[in-house]
């Protein structure tokens, strides 16, 4: 039998959870140990006594959005073995599967924010675009090793770009650019991806020699 989690165990995700929640509505500004003990129900104590300042419960906040966020796209990543439905399942999950979706995008925002200000925390964004293409790259080239897929270009091309128009659909999203839906967000992604690849978006099928020429020609 595995050991009951301890107190602190549970309570520091708690109240990392509380603190997301504040920064998603207010912004890293507007974040008050105060507004987190009320937004967890906790005593400010208790957030006193996990997170010994502010500075310390924002960058814990922002990891743990992180590290969450993560977890849940290699998830999706390890349970899609077809190369194409994995690529389609991991956009899916940061589009339409996501019941926290303004809140996350919101808190990515504020993190992309103090990374123009804070060289460490630049440093650290820079480590974790490398573990969000790992998952987009695998799933290409274990694509193009059965034959799948015939890349148009690199393949750190192709993951960079649908990484940028992901996180640039997410802002429209979040500003209420018209026309913006998670649904077009997640169909955007694939069709570019799938073009990249010379793929039937619909299928995952590949294109043959002609359609491929004919799509060309139109562009």
């Amino acid at each position: 039998m595995s050991p009951r989690p301890s107190i602190a165990d549970e309570r520091r995700p708690q109240i990392l959870d509380a603190a997301a929640r504040v920064i998603a509505a207010r912004g890293f500004d507007g974040l008050r140990l105060s507004d987190v003990a009320e937004e967890g129900g906790f005593s400010v104590g208790t957030v006193q006594h996990y997170f010994g300042s502010r500075e310390a419960l924002l960058d814990g906040a922002f990891r743990h959005m992180q590290a969450t966020s993560l977890r849940r796209w290699y998830a999706v990543a390890g349970g899609e073995p077809d190369p194409w439905r994995r690529l389609t399942s991991l956009f899916e999950s940061a589009s339409i599967d996501n019941d926290r979706f303004r809140e996350r995008w919101t808190l990515w925002l504020e993190f992309w924010a103090m990374c123009l200000r804070d060289e460490a925390m630049r440093r650290d964004s820079g480590d974790l675009h490398g573990a969000w293409q790992a998952p987009l790259r695998e799933a290409i080239e274990s694509g193009v090793a059965q034959g799948r897929f015939n890349p148009r270009c690199s393949i750190d091309d192709i993951v960079d770009r649908a990484l940028a128009l992901m996180d640039g659909l997410a802002l429209q999203l979040l500003l209420e650019v018209p026309s913006s839906t998670r649904e077009r967000m997640r169909d955007l992604i694939i069709d570019v991806i799938a073009g990249d690849l010379h793929v039937d978006p619909a299928t995952g099928k590949p294109l043959d020699s002609a359609a491929i020429d004919g799509a060309g020609a139109a562009a």
